[in-house]
């Protein structure tokens, strides 16, 4: 009797979370939506799982792939798939705390470049496999917290090879977001105590052109091991380069 009454309990369970689910896709419906199992974490995996699955042979969401599910938006040419960005960060925000478009579109986002990539970039704060055109880097998740520091500390690393550009007139570009104040020297150099030496030495040498904190500025330049020298023509947009150990690359 008590197995029995289990069972029509787990039946009214399932009807409830299936309409919640429902209601809930059907309430924001966009088509630029992507829907996952955590869009519902205050249930079990599985009756979400069930739930996202009856509503699919409704027809009333489609799948975008294994796990995301949207609404299929109808013209007359047929059913418009999900933007592939949206699809991209839904799959990040599955298993990142921080995610942010990065690459050259992120470059471009900011105004380093004109150039844009076919491939998304995403830098996330978790390790992610790249698919398709999307890829995922692994990176910290910034002290600010906000996309266009992660983007500015992206573009430190690739400061030598983002097309279109000169070193220079990257590094004087971001010298303008800093002084807009659209990115602040402190968090920067708070973030890059846990980046690789050239985002340090770079920071550094900014900070000291910019203003910053004087013991996070000796702090950051106590974690550039002494031996290390960072080669990057990014030096002759800097006034304290040499203090950093910067040295122009080799062109041959």
């Amino acid at each position: 009797m008590k197995k029995y009454e289990n069972m029509i309990l787990k039946v009214i369970l399932m009807k409830s979370v299936r309409k919640t689910v429902r209601n809930k896709i059907l309430k924001n419906n966009s088509s630029d939506k992507i829907w996952s199992y955590s869009d519902f974490d205050k249930y079990s995996r599985s009756a979400v799982a069930m739930a996202l699955s009856s509503i699919y042979k409704e027809g009333l969401i489609d799948r975008a792939s294994r796990g995301f599910y949207y609404v299929p938006k109808k013209t007359i040419l047929g059913v418009v798939p999900p933007n592939n960005n949206v699809l991209a960060f839904s799959r990040a925000a599955k298993k990142a705390s921080f995610s942010c478009i990065s690459g050259l579109n992120g470059y471009n986002k900011i105004g380093l470049t004109t150039q844009i990539s076919k491939t998304v970039t995403i830098a996330c704060n978790k390790p992610m496999r790249s698919n398709g055109n999307t890829k995922y880097i692994l990176r910290n998740k910034p002290h600010s917290g906000t996309d266009i520091e992660r983007i500015v500390l992206d573009a430190i690393i690739d400061i030598d090879a983002i097309p279109d550009t000169t070193p220079v007139e990257s590094i004087e570009r971001i010298k303008e977001i800093i002084r807009f104040g659209k990115v602040n020297i402190n968090d920067l150099g708070i973030s890059a105590i846990n980046e690789p030496p050239k985002v340090k030495a770079v920071v550094g040498a900014l900070g000291q052109e910019l203003g910053m904190d004087l013991k996070l500025l000796n702090k950051l330049k106590s974690k550039i091991n002494p031996n290390t020298v960072v080669y990057s023509d990014v030096i002759f947009g800097l006034k304290f380069s040499s203090e950093w150990r910067i040295k122009p690359r080799v062109h041959r």
